[in-house]
């Protein structure tokens, strides 16, 4: 049978028909109808040469036969999906998602979205890269660093790539040492790097924020993840549903959605808390309390404030006896043992600055009605059933360093922990509102950890780039949450860039800056797919498969869901795995690769599958596969035979396991349950075993970085760097947030034309504002601050606040030919260089200005051509 590439060739079709017919071959079939803009390549006579047969069915619709196989739909978009891809001769023709059961409130189908079903527009995109290449003015004697972004490319054999990268690596590691190798991302091609010592890297806040450094001193789980909310089927027993910084309806589509609607319609009120009124808000028909980005804190310190008021007029509003019994550092008489002083009480009367934090204190800040802020503190009383989720928006801010704190503090003021009913912590991604322990693990792929690391540089992410320009840059301790006291200056002096498994060009802050620190050094070399930003600013691009090319893998799911998936496709073109990649590269340093990878990449996919385990209902587990000596000399693969759940035959056709739920089983899951009922026998994570209110190892972590010292052990509100009331921020006067966006998943699938086409990526402006600069919907908008200047088109929505800017997050950066403004709308031109507290990345609270644009209005992203190397 003909693989893929093998039909397409046999066309005999030119270059550019060459391009047509593989998408076409991939897509068009499945294409029923959906309409593509111009770029988007077109059904032509070669097709028919593709193999993909169509009959007519009796019901009069298409039928094409093949082979339904369980595909990976692995992007960090938020949610994880079942994803299937019917496959006839190496050409997918079809997507289909989850319908290995009947669907049901217990145990919901797993349906996947739109980005799933146009996997096969990036997994056979036309701009798929297919050849290694190498910069034309890039040599090993003249780096000409300088036409990075700007240069043209040539093709070059594997041989010459790996050659190239294994030479500027051993000239970087001879004379400068491991600590002169940047690598951004990482997967199984940079063991060679650790190998001889390993390289330094960027530790990022990112998605998490504050959430990424002092849960666990708080009392918290690690990054408040997965432990703290109770689970799916308790959502019913809440009065009140808060999302504060949330928007599950964009960022975790499917079932999160699902069972927020059941639990709407059997009587929770919904809360949303944020900068704009979103699809959350008006699929549930939520209450909006609107909230400056950026300026959480002081809300929360208000509605704290008020819920003691109401307390003191009516009663039962603060649960007392909660907070002297599971918390330390709310008043002066339940202090940390050895500590005294200033309390959290004390700083929300007013006692230490004479400013007491009410909530017309409040509004004047955040902008949120006073009555809004009044009616959130009631509702958090006692005496309702509150489920408190948050988002990590509102912690990817400068100066959310207290937000994990003080959001602790209002469900510990209003008792909502450890009943049904009651929870507070993170409900994200899959995890939307379903929390507990995973109950289906998938095992370990087997490649011995590496030993001989020895670099402990990590670059912060706001400040990686200026320390790459500066050859200098703060230690704060190896990885987060782990920080050392004090931070420490180090000289720095990078030759060598790697990407890889990342996007770091684009989601590391200051993207101007990352360009020139790119162009600085010896030596840029990527791992790609496509001619993303990374792999346009190097030297050499190593074109590496999708996961649709491997022998297969996991994603896990929703905490009684796991996914598998299986290849569809032998790597495309010229294509090769990451470990390949990495065998290549260590070959070519003198290593031994078969030391860096004594297991082949089916194997360890085998390995995974043997030792996947599910929890039974009394808590302990059992192989979740039956594996049979055929299945492992059909795979010849080693293992020894076992009983499991499932057949992995069966268990591959289904693409998903999950273990059966319903109300009131053995999973049912109550966070901090075991907590509260016996506290000294369960005690939290953090130094007291309590909720920490007052924290001073908080307060250290934060302040022995060195570029602040006023954090105290219990929340307060900060005046940021950057955002609401920063220093010289009427100079650019809006607040600019970056909500994550249906058309990709952070940065991937931008390239995508069905997404591209289905979503836009405006601009989103409040109405009354755009009206001040005489903008209308539509019109081309230059956003600008000091960091760097976009352009997009305006939405002009009445549901954003006065004041705020929304530009989604992840576009593919585009710059003019002066690199002045960038046409894509990147939110990382915006969000720049700032060293504050923790040197969180603060995504969404930068300032801005903008206008109207009165250049060339900007082309439909679906009609701009995709960056297709023509070699």
């Amino acid at each position: 049978m003909t693989s893929y590439l093998e039909r397409v060739e046999e066309a005999s079709v030119s270059r550019r028909s060459f391009v047509k017919a593989g998408a076409a071959a991939t897509a068009a079939l499945a294409a029923a109808g959906l309409a593509g803009c111009s770029n988007q390549v077109e059904s032509s006579g070669d097709m028919a040469d593709t193999g993909a047969m169509e009959t007519v069915g009796s019901d009069g619709r298409d039928v094409i036969t093949g082979e339904w196989v369980a595909a990976a739909c692995w992007h960090n978009c938020g949610g994880r999906c079942v994803n299937k891809a019917l496959v006839r001769d190496g050409i997918v023709v079809r997507q289909k998602t989850d319908d290995a059961q009947e669907d049901s409130v217990e145990n919901p189908q797993q349906r996947s979205c739109s980005r799933g079903h146009s996997q096969r527009m990036q997994v056979f995109g036309a701009d798929r890269l297919k050849y290694p290449m190498k910069r034309k003015n890039w040599s090993p004697e003249n780096p000409n660093g300088q036409l990075r972004g700007k240069d043209e490319w040539e093709r070059i054999s594997w041989d010459e790539a790996f050659k190239y990268v294994g030479d500027e690596l051993k000239k970087a590691y001879d004379t400068y040492g491991p600590r002169s190798v940047l690598a951004l991302g990482g997967s199984r091609a940079n063991r060679p790097l650790n190998a001889l010592g390993g390289a330094v890297f960027v530790t990022d806040s990112a998605s998490a924020g504050a959430y990424a450094s002092n849960c666990e001193y708080l009392g918290m789980p690690f990054m408040d993840m997965g432990m703290s909310i109770n689970d799916r089927y308790d959502i019913e027993n809440s009065d009140y549903v808060v999302f504060h910084g949330m928007n599950p309806a964009w960022s975790g589509w499917g079932m999160p959605n699902y069972r927020f609607r059941q639990a709407k319609n059997r009587g929770a009120q919904f809360v949303v808390v944020g900068p704009d009124a979103n699809m959350s808000c008006h699929n549930l028909d939520a209450r909006w309390i609107p909230v400056r980005t950026g300026t959480d804190v002081a809300l929360l310190l208000a509605v704290a404030y008020e819920m003691m008021k109401l307390d003191e007029e009516k009663g039962d509003i603060v649960d007392w006896e909660f907070l002297n019994t599971y918390t330390v550092g709310f008043d002066d008489e339940h202090m940390p043992e050895g500590a005294a002083g200033e309390n959290l009480k004390g700083y929300l009367l007013g006692s230490y600055d004479g400013t007491p934090k009410t909530a017309e204190w409040a509004s004047e800040i955040c902008g949120t009605p006073v009555e809004d802020i009044r009616w959130y503190a009631e509702i958090l009383g006692k005496n309702n059933a509150v489920s408190l989720y948050h988002g990590f928006a509102p912690a990817r801010c400068t100066g959310a360093e207290d937000f994990p704190q003080m959001f602790m503090a209002l469900g510990a003021m209003g008792g909502h922990y450890g009943k049904p009913g009651h929870c507070c912590g993170t409900s994200t991604e899959y995890m939307h509102g379903n929390g507990g322990p995973s109950l289906i693990m998938a095992g370990d792929a087997g490649l011995p950890v590496q030993e001989t690391v020895t670099v402990d540089d990590a670059l912060i992410a706001p400040l990686a780039w200026e320390s790459v320009l500066n050859k200098k840059y703060l230690f704060t301790g190896y990885r987060w949450p782990i920080m050392i006291t004090p931070a420490e200056e180090r000289d720095l002096d990078i030759r060598v860039i790697f990407n890889e498994a990342s996007g770091g060009i684009q989601t590391i802050p200051d993207i101007k800056k990352g360009i020139e620190a790119l162009r600085s050094v010896d030596f840029v070399f990527t791992n790609a797919q496509f001619l993303k930003t990374q792999a346009k600013y190097s030297d050499i691009v190593l074109p590496c498969t999708t996961e649709w090319e491997t022998p297969g893998g996991f994603t896990t799911g929703d905490r009684e869901y796991i996914y598998v998936y299986e290849q569809i496709t032998q790597p495309l073109y010229e294509a090769k795995t990451d470990q390949e990649i990495g065998k290549g590269i260590a070959q070519a340093m003198g290593l031994d690769p078969d030391e860096l990878y004594p297991i082949s990449e089916k194997q360890q996919f085998m390995n995974k599958l043997i030792g996947a385990v599910v929890t039974q209902p009394d808590g302990g587990t059992t192989p979740l596969l039956t594996i049979t000596q055929e299945d492992l000399d059909e795979w010849e693969c080693e293992g020894a035979p076992q009983e499991g759940a499932i057949g992995l035959n069966d268990f591959l056709k289904r693409g998903c396991y999950n273990v059966p739920r319903s109300k009131g089983d053995e999973y049912s899951f109550i966070a901090y349950k075991d907590f509260v009922e016996d506290p000294s026998a369960n005690p939290l994570p953090s130094a007291s075993g309590k909720f920490e209110l007052h924290c001073q190892a908080k307060a250290d972590d934060v302040n022995n970085i060195g570029l602040t010292t006023t954090f105290k052990p219990y929340p307060t509100y900060q005046v940021p760097a950057i955002g609401f009331g920063a220093e010289g921020s009427d100079q650019y006067p809006f607040l600019c947030c970056n909500p994550h966006y249906y058309r990709r998943a952070h940065s991937t699938m931008d390239n995508v034309t069905w997404l591209r086409e289905a979503w836009t990526q405006p601009v989103f402006l409040n109405a009354s504002d755009a009206k001040d600069k005489g903008i209308a919907d539509g019109d081309t908008v230059r956003l600008y601050n000091q960091f760097g200047s976009v352009l997009r088109n305006a939405t002009l929505l009445e549901t954003m606040m006065p004041g705020m800017v929304g530009l989604p997050h992840g576009s593919w950066v585009d710059l003019d030919e002066n690199e002045e403004h960038d046409r894509a709308g990147a939110d990382n031109m915006l969000c720049g260089t700032v060293g504050y507290g923790l040197i969180i990345s603060g995504y969404n609270n930068y300032n801005v200005d903008y206008e109207k644009y009165d250049g060339e209005p900007l082309t439909a992203d679906c009609e701009v051509p995709q960056r297709i190397v023509e070699l």
